[in-house]
């Protein structure tokens, strides 16, 4: 009994384990499917760079197929401002309210005999809630110390003023607000970056170029002085046919599950252990119905997954037909993803009944919550079993010890009997003649 109590849990384990192995495949399935449902998928483009020392280029699904000329005419600069110099980090500068201010942004510092010193004017600046975006350092050359001011951003509207007021007057030496006040020397200038595209002047405060291409984003390196390189935009033909690659290897990853789960071993005589079994069947059978159903949009370029060289194989594995692929891709790029991703392509199609079957309260999940339950019942029936022999076994060892007791007593009788007779006048006991 408790050998076939294992035998049979061990084979619905086997089954839920089985179970487990198809949820996986088919959750990655419907994980790739999920992304082909957007048709941007398939619409990817790639921009590249005739040298990317001088820009690099990244494209979005807008972008169009075509090529330019690029000339990099100016790289975008941060503003670079330097005191003269000081006799070192804590040498006195001055008190008073110093102002620092990028664009309509500013902050007023208070500058008093706690903080008037070259360092404590440095800190004060970093150290403002209200910084509008500069960061001071000092450096200590042989030539004194130096408060450097440096923007954070770059850009022409990023240009940096210092002004003073009140106080001692000694902050004068730290104000820069050209054409009045030039204490401050410009080491760097503020400056927008500029490219050239076939011929055309774009400006940007940083070195990022979004949309002067449409879908293309051209980030400026160095300036190609004077001359020019080429953007190219083109379909990226081997992205798509990866997307592609990529279902077909989960969908016959899980064919070859289904089969692996449903094979027989006739030479060996053993059975997988969902061989036979009605939701496996099922399951196979609308998978291969989906691919078999055409999309039903009538103006679809593609109506068949065969259309595109995708091919159902005999053992109902799909297999890419590369060259007719690349064809396709050659000649259709923006219709390929109809084929998937509209309201009846063949990934929104696949999607749906993938998820059908791995949802919450899908058949995967019933056959699943049956066979848990099957283990818990062989749970309670071993119980139950050990129970009944823990009861047995208390039975027979009290009538053990019963029996046992009777025989004790039995053995006294028969001694008692033996030692009347013995009494008796005029018995002979056997043997004694």
């Amino acid at each position: 009994m408790v050998a076939r109590l294992g035998q049979q849990e061990a084979r619905v384990q086997a089954k839920l384990s089985a179970f487990g192995s198809l949820k996986s495949v088919l959750a990655d399935l419907r994980d790739k499917l999920d992304a082909m449902k957007d048709v941007n998928k398939f619409l990817t483009r790639k921009a590249s760079s005739g040298n990317e020392d001088k820009f690099t280029v990244s494209s979005g699904t807008n972008a169009v197929p075509s090529s330019y000329a690029i000339e990099v005419v100016q790289l975008a600069q941060a503003q670079k401002l330097t005191s003269g110099a000081f006799a070192d980090s804590d040498a006195v500068v001055g008190t008073g309210t110093l102002t620092i201010q990028i664009g309509i942004e500013g902050v007023a510092l208070d500058i008093n005999s706690e903080n008037n010193t070259l360092a404590g004017i440095r800190d004060a600046i970093n150290s403002s809630p209200d910084n509008p975006g500069v960061a001071a350092t000092i450096v200590n050359a042989d030539s004194g110390s130096y408060l450097i001011l440096s923007a954070d951003s770059t850009g022409a509207a990023n240009t940096i003023t210092v002004t003073q007021s009140g106080g001692d007057g000694g902050l004068a030496a730290l104000e820069y607000d050209p054409p009045t006040s030039t204490a401050l020397t410009e080491s760097i200038a503020a400056q927008d970056g500029m490219i050239r595209i076939d011929g055309f002047d774009v400006i940007s405060e940083n070195n990022s170029f979004a949309g002067a291409v449409q879908g293309v984003t051209i980030t400026a390196l160095e300036d190609t002085a004077g001359g020019t390189e080429t953007l190219t935009v083109a379909n990226d033909e081997d992205a798509v046919q990866d997307v592609v690659a990529d279902f077909v290897a989960s969908y016959n990853d899980l064919v070859n599950t289904l089969d692996l789960l449903t094979d027989y071993d006739a030479e060996g005589g053993t059975a997988a252990p969902l061989l036979g079994d009605a939701t496996i069947r099922g399951i196979r059978d609308q998978m291969r119905r989906e691919l078999s159903t055409a999309v039903g949009d009538v103006g679809a370029t593609f109506s068949m997954l065969s259309d595109v060289g995708v091919d159902v194989q005999l053992d109902g594995t799909l297999a890419i037909d590369e060259e007719k692929l690349s064809n396709v891709l050659a000649g259709d790029f923006t219709d390929l993803g109809q084929l998937f991703a509209s309201t009846d392509g063949f990934a929104v199609r696949l999607h749906d009944l993938a998820d059908g079957f791995l949802k919450s309260d899908g058949i995967i999940e019933a056959r699943t919550l049956g066979l848990t339950q099957t283990i818990e019942q062989f749970t309670e029936d071993r119980d139950a079993l050990n129970n009944r022999l823990a009861s047995l076994e208390t039975r027979l060892l009290r009538q053990f010890n019963a029996l046992d007791s009777l025989l004790g007593q039995l053995s006294t009788t028969s001694n008692f009997l033996n030692q009347q007779l013995n009494s008796l006048p005029g018995f002979t006991p056997p043997g004694s003649n």
